[in-house]
């Protein structure tokens, strides 16, 4: 049996070399291709070599981030057909597929789903503007929570190339390098710090949408909180959708039509305890397919997916659930 692993050293409080002794181990009759890119263009040239080679199966080790990146490569390669099925070891800041299908902490229970498991076929969520597509699992959406994940992004991103700058001083680099591992060790609760200062610095000036809905009439809104979920929790601890599944062919869209700082913390208060549908602020959609678009030509779009920022600057947006698309391995 061919297995693909594609390991994140970057992901998390990852230690590479323990992840590959432990996958070793754990599947040591199977033919292993062992990958760690440094780059997407790696990645992708992986990826397309082990699918053109018929791998039986991915591994990835990382966080939402790293699988988002890999789901990337596999979706565009031969348009999504033949996938073979993925088993997750989490070692991200999130991991919010791994914790939302059952995934164990432990490396090498993680990695004998392939053997002991059963294939689970999650909906891909589809996500295109102009000639730019691209694909999420979890939750994603655009406003406040596009700038939260924003700022959580570029903050580790500044601290990490800080700690790496030979021209900074000595100290600088140890402070930064030291913040560094700290951020990671908070895992999601960095989203709920970068939520409030989002909160805090977000401009409702310009801010507007249409929400074209298929066979229905068109929402306007000036919703700052536009959620677009594929499973109950994101960062491990909000629930923007308690009644929503990654297997049902639908999408959930949720909107809190807030309009200062007090109401817009109160919803993400909401959020954080699950309890939306207890709040008139918000309005809550299961659908297959719909198109953001922007009223404002002087304010475009930044969509968030999985942690990542997929899409950047544009003005309209169309998002599509592809239902099962993508088969995991769960345990039984």
């Amino acid at each position: 049996m061919r297995v693909s692993v594609l390991v994140n050293s970057k992901a998390g409080s990852v230690n590479a070399e323990l992840i590959e002794a432990k996958v070793r181990e754990a599947l040591f009759r199977c033919d292993l291709r062992f990958c760690r890119p440094s780059t997407m263009m790696e990645m992708f040239d992986f990826v397309q070599e082990e699918m053109a080679q018929k791998t039986d199966h991915f591994i990835i080790c990382g966080g939402d981030g790293t699988i988002n990146v890999t789901l990337q490569c596999l979706m565009k390669y031969q348009d999504g057909a033949h996938i073979p099925p993925i088993a997750i070891v989490r070692s991200g800041t999130a991991n919010d597929l791994a914790h939302e299908i059952g995934v164990s902490h432990r490396i090498d229970t993680a990695v004998r789903n392939i053997f002991e498991g059963v294939i689970k076929n999650i909906d891909v969520i589809e996500i295109t503007a102009q000639d730019q597509r691209a694909f999420m699992l979890t939750n994603g959406g655009l406003g406040l929570p596009a700038k939260a994940a924003e700022l959580a992004n570029k903050f580790r991103s500044n601290l990490q190339a800080l700690a790496n700058n030979p021209k900074s001083a000595k100290a600088y680099r140890f402070l930064a390098e030291k913040s560094y591992h700290a951020v990671k060790k908070m895992g999601p609760s960095v989203y709920s710090m970068m939520t409030a200062e989002a909160i805090r610095t977000w401009n409702p000036e310009g801010w507007g949408l249409e929400i074209e809905i298929p066979g229905k009439v068109n929402v306007e809104t000036t919703s700052p909180i536009v959620l677009v979920n594929n499973q109950q929790k994101i960062g491990s601890s909000f629930v923007p959708a308690p009644f929503t599944s990654n297997t049902d062919g639908t999408v959930n869209l949720l909107l809190s039509e807030t309009n200062n700082i007090p109401s817009q913390a109160l919803a993400a208060y909401h959020i954080r305890r699950g309890t939306v549908e207890k709040s008139p602020a918000f309005k809550s959609f299961e659908l297959k397919e719909f198109r953001l678009k922007s009223q404002n030509p002087q304010r475009s779009l930044t969509f968030f997916g999985d942690g990542e920022i997929l899409l950047r600057d544009v003005q309209e947006i169309t998002v599509r659930c592809i239902h099962r698309g993508l088969p995991v391995m769960v345990r039984q």
